[in-house]
């Protein structure tokens, strides 16, 4: 039966349940562990300086606060069309469900513009190219991908999520490797009794919780997932607990290896605490 003789007879078309765990956790790490954390990294740094990675872990609570949701949410309603069917859902005004649908596409546009505008550094360290020409490559690039079917793109973000997720691991390591007090240094990440230290902190993870942005697309893809009601809020909090100790611990290999100061100042911050590390 095709879509269209579905519709004649009153069914409406659903997606095939095809991804499991695995598959939602890597989109998951995927979409939320990207960019950020390469950008967040110096200004994390600069105003929360050793406590930087507390920051990233107090971020990753607030935000837990939104999975929680989600998860309540995606369960009741898996749908792809998430936020704006959860909207319609509850208050039922067309306009109100439409102006949500837009919020979430500027909210998308301003992330993507944001990451793009930073991954310029890094690139521009291996291709001495302008920085608009390499913004617009990384655009016109993730447009392309966007293109393709589910099962396509979703390994290609789970191959690229291996890659980015094993280079941060790399930098973790290579500052153990290298001996520069990571252990030792820890209790450096307190703030303490420092009320100052800890305004620090709050107001940095305002700012962290911008590097977790995307675990929530999870739900947009509820629909094609087995078992939902499981799958979904299980891969929601795998994926926001994983990141969180991928980010606090790249953070703290950062701000060891750099001075939070000379890591603010870096247009590259990860890469030039990987030169140092």
């Amino acid at each position: 039966m095709n879509s269209t003789t579905a519709e004649a007879a009153g069914i409406r078309p659903r997606l095939a349940r095809t991804l499991t765990l695995s598959h939602a956790v890597l989109y998951g790490l995927g979409v939320t562990i990207g960019a950020g954390i390469y950008v967040l990294v110096g200004v994390a740094a600069g105003r929360a300086g050793m406590h930087a990675p507390l920051a990233f872990l107090g971020a990753a609570a607030v935000m837990g606060l939104s999975a929680a949701s989600f998860a309540e949410l995606g369960t009741r309603m898996p749908v792809s069309a998430s936020e704006a069917a959860y909207v319609d859902r509850a208050f039922r005004l067309r306009w109100f469900t439409i102006l949500t649908g837009l919020l979430v596409i500027v909210t998308a546009i301003i992330s993507a513009a944001t990451i793009s505008a930073g991954s310029a550094g890094y690139v521009g360290v291996l291709l001495p190219l302008p920085g608009s020409s390499i913004i617009a490559g990384v655009v016109l690039t993730m447009a392309a991908i966007s293109c393709l079917a589910t099962a396509s793109s979703i390994t290609f973000a789970g191959v690229m999520t291996l890659i980015e997720v094993g280079g941060l691991l790399l930098i973790v390591g290579a500052g153990f490797s290298e001996g520069v007090g990571l252990i030792e240094r820890l209790p450096e990440a307190w703030p303490g009794g420092n009320p100052t230290a800890w305004v620090g902190v709050f107001g940095t993870a305002m700012i962290a919780v911008f590097s977790f942005i995307g675990f929530e697309h999870l739900v947009n893809i509820a629909e094609e997932m087995k078992t939902p009601s499981k799958t979904l809020p299980r891969a929601l909090f795998v994926t926001l607990g994983l990141t969180a100790v991928i980010y606090a611990g790249v953070t703290w290999v950062a701000v060891v290896t750099v001075p939070p100061d000379e890591l603010a100042r870096s247009p590259a911050p990860l890469a030039h605490s990987s030169l140092n590390a």
